[in-house]
């Protein structure tokens, strides 16, 4: 069979990207996902049902969900037209590239460290447009120096992705750095993407008053509410016509908007404890790594933990081993700097006594659970 002649017109750049797809399975603690593990009170979800109720299936929402881009706009102090929504952070991500990745007179390219978020390399890879990576430093950091050094390349790059806390690495990256790059590069545009930021109380970039080369971005998938799949960013007066006109209208549907609308006024402080709990979670977690004979955990800062397995082989097997009892955790170790690396999110209070147990079973040497 010969080969279609439309194939032609296919992106080359897409033969060579993966396709994100992971097949849901039944597991007993999902750590790999980097979700708020806490669940929902039932009296939230009772309500939730209630105004899910109230809406019309068969409207089209608000083109650019005026209410909630309002109540976001209230929590930063900013006017409701600086921010714009997105089907989670990575259609955002998309509205950025596509409004500032198409220079006519040369090529367009990105800077990013790495390793970082996946999907900034990824989409600017699916529009043809260059990623220029940027090693970590051994302890995870930005190197400066080298970011200085891409960022400076030719006539500059279109944008700078930086994710505080950094994901896959947990690392809260020294804010002076990144001020200092975004004065000394005012052609290129540095989005400050603080997804995790919930879980690095008092360590927020944001700011009245950010330089006008800076998007400010977030989500509400961290906080508890993945299934809603939103994502906002506080543009710059400059920016905020342009990635209009490259969002498509209704982008975010009624139902996310409409719960999203009722957690973020009525249910706020359930939200925070549900923070809380997670943030001691999280102490429970390191302190279960750092029992792992030989290894090393580094600093967390986000809603999971990396640690370093001795050989580095043991990432691998003890991930197969977790999974096989139905823990997942993330295998890090195919990636720059994390040669050898586990990256496991906070879980519940059950899920981590089902990890310490199973940590016990997997790995020599690791202390058996008190009974």
């Amino acid at each position: 069979m010969t080969t279609s002649e439309w194939t032609r017109h296919l992106r080359p750049a897409l033969a060579g990207l993966d396709v994100y797809d992971i097949e849901p399975v039944p597991v007993k603690a999902r750590l790999a996902a980097n979700e708020l593990a806490e669940p929902w009170p039932m009296e939230v979800v009772q309500e939730v049902g209630k105004r899910v109720a109230q809406l019309e299936l068969n409207r089209y929402p608000d083109t650019s969900g005026r209410k909630l881009r309002a109540l976001l706009a209230q929590r930063h102090a900013v006017d409701p037209e600086a921010v714009v929504l997105g089907c989670g952070s990575d259609e955002l991500i998309g509205f950025l590239l596509t409004a500032l990745g198409g220079r006519p007179s040369e090529p367009s390219f990105i800077v990013v460290p790495t390793p970082t978020f996946q999907m900034y390399g990824h989409a600017a890879r699916c529009r043809g447009i260059g990623v220029l990576e940027v090693p970590l430093t051994e302890e995870l950091e930005l190197d400066e120096t080298l970011m200085h050094e891409a960022l400076g390349v030719a006539t500059g790059a279109a944008l700078c992705f930086l994710a505080r806390p950094n994901n896959p690495t947990s690392s809260l990256w020294d804010a002076a750095v990144i001020e200092r790059l975004i004065a000394q590069h005012p052609a290129t545009v540095f989005v400050l993407d603080e997804a995790y930021i919930s879980y690095a109380p008092g360590a927020t970039l944001w700011r009245q008053g950010l330089p006008d080369n800076v998007v400010y971005m977030s989500t509400l998938s961290k906080i508890g509410l993945a299934a809603l799949r939103i994502g906002y960013l506080v543009a710059p007066p400059a920016l905020r016509r342009p990635l209009n006109v490259v969002r498509n209208p209704y982008n975010v549907s009624a139902t996310s908007q409409a719960i999203a609308e009722l957690v973020l006024t009525k249910f706020d402080g359930v939200q925070k404890a549900m923070l809380t709990r997670s943030l001691a979670a999280r102490q429970k977690l390191v302190g279960l790594l750092e029992k792992i004979p030989k290894a090393r955990v580094f600093p967390a800062h986000a809603n999971f933990a990396v640690v370093r397995l001795d050989p580095a082989g043991e990432a691998a097997r003890v991930a197969e081993a977790l999974a096989q009892r139905g823990i997942l955790v993330k295998d890090a170790s195919a990636l720059p700097r994390l040669a050898g690396c586990l990256r496991v999110g906070v879980g519940t209070n059950a899920e981590l006594d089902l990890l310490g147990k199973a940590l016990a079973e997997v790995i020599p040497g690791y202390p058996a659970a008190a009974t």
